[in-house]
């Protein structure tokens, strides 16, 4: 307990309250997103569906960025216990009816509209309960534990099937089978949530934080929405918000890692893939839990890390176009890659560590955290197509286009850093990362 408490932890129940929330904001995804990578092909053969009906189907679930603000009035009126149990609740019964019948493509799609417009509000209720439960001056490390064990927890699940799946020769049934244990996963973390995860407002009772205590009064519906348009009115929120866009629109770079390391520098598929697969998990986890202790205890805040990691980002990217082409060059590449992954990771999972650095209201935190997922995930609307193009446009020169690809990334992680830097001026005028009691009250509805 001795270490818990230098992180900012104060007791077992404030623990197993954050972890509910970590691991119910992991869990969720794992019985069917986080599969479309290494099983792409499987799960495309157990649906009986075309490469075009399997996009259509994962497109359904991006209507979640347009669900987040909506679900922002819906964080403000329930508990985050509440959202999170249901959600899980929902996402259980319809995974097992996914694995048990194999409906057809039509139910396919309403199964995966259905879950798309759940992650409006599931995921806002997690980043929510994540600054509720990690107690003051530890928010940062708080979405750095979520991210990087969310990125671990996927990468073990998924390891896990791939290693029984190799035993048996890639039985689809297996597969089926795995998908089914990871829906009944989310039924345990059920009676975890509901165990361990305490209303919003007993949150200051386990943290000891005051804004929290003054501030955690649930609304009602009207005064939910004049807390929602008080969000969209700050300055500083919209530029939490692009600077998290940016950091994601960065993060999407590594959809190509093994293109790029078997393109231009001639890795075979399998080193790429085992690279891939060691970054997400090394990489990610331990970039992570890095990310949010230095943005906690070194920077004294989530954005002045930020910064710092765009802006070492950007020029890492700028030098990765003067790596020379061939096999010879394999290492350098993985060198600058690894490099690249873990400032960017550092980044990610503390992406939306800023807007708990605002000073707002405990009790329209939900609104804030859903605005500031609408706009950190915004560019899974446009990133990977633009990328895609430039791979397609030079297809027999991998080099010329990774090159172009690098340097737009490069603005694009400059452009966060200077997001940040505007964000962080904002935030010393108004006097540091927490406002006076008098100023929140005059934000939101009380």
């Amino acid at each position: 307990m001795a270490f818990l408490s230098k992180i900012g932890f104060h007791s077992c129940k404030q623990v197993s309250a954050f972890l509910a929330v970590v691991f119910s904001g992991q869990i969720v995804y794992a019985a069917f997103e986080s599969l479309k990578i290494p099983f792409y092909e499987p799960v495309r053969q157990l649906l009986g569906l075309s490469h075009e009906q399997f996009g259509t189907m994962f497109t359904m679930l991006g209507v979640a960025l347009f669900f987040y603000i909506p679900g922002g009035w819906v964080n403000n009126v329930l508990n985050v216990r509440t959202v999170l149990f249901w959600g899980l609740a929902w996402r259980a019964a319809t995974g097992l009816i996914l694995v048990i019948f194999l409906p057809p493509y039509p139910v396919l799609l309403a199964l995966a509209l259905s879950w798309g417009i759940l992650d409006g509000m599931f995921w806002p209720a997690v980043v929510k309960g994540v600054a509720l439960f990690a107690g003051a001056g530890n928010k940062a490390f708080g979405f750095g534990v979520l991210n990087g064990f969310r990125a671990g927890g996927e990468a073990t699940l998924n390891a896990i099937l791939i290693g029984i799946m190799a035993l048996v020769q890639g039985s689809l049934f297996v597969l089926r089978v795995g998908m089914g244990v990871y829906a009944c996963l989310a039924v345990v973390m059920m009676v975890l949530v509901w165990r361990f995860l305490p209303s919003d407002s007993a949150a200051s009772d386990l943290t000891g934080d005051q804004v929290i205590a003054e501030d955690g009064r649930a609304l009602n519906a009207k005064e939910s929405i004049i807390g929602l348009l008080a969000v969209l009115r700050r300055v500083d929120m919209w530029l939490a918000g692009l600077a998290g866009m940016c950091v994601y629109w960065v993060y999407t770079t590594f959809v190509y890692l093994t293109p790029y390391l078997t393109g231009v520098h001639g890795a075979s598929q399998s080193f790429a893939s085992t690279f891939s697969i060691v970054a997400v998990v090394v990489v990610g986890l331990g970039a992570g839990l890095l990310g949010g202790l230095l943005a906690d205890k070194v920077f004294h805040s989530a954005t002045r890390m930020m910064i710092v990691a765009m802006s070492v980002d950007g020029f890492l990217l700028l030098g990765l176009r003067f790596v020379p082409v061939g096999p010879e060059n394999l290492w350098l590449g993985v060198a600058a890659m690894g490099t690249m992954a873990f400032f960017t990771f550092m980044a990610k999972t503390i992406q939306q560590a800023p807007v708990t650095e605002l000073g707002l209201p405990a009790n329209v935190l939900g609104s804030a955290m859903s605005v500031n997922s609408f706009f950190g995930f915004a560019s899974i609307l446009w990133a990977l197509r633009v990328n895609g193009s430039i791979l397609d446009a030079h297809a027999s020169d991998p080099k010329a286009a990774f090159d172009q690809i690098f340097l737009i990334i490069a603005v694009v992680a400059f452009a966060a850093a200077f997001f940040a830097l505007m964000l962080e001026f904002v935030k010393g005028r108004r006097g540091g990362s927490q406002v006076g009691h008098q100023a929140r009250r005059q934000e939101a509805p009380q």
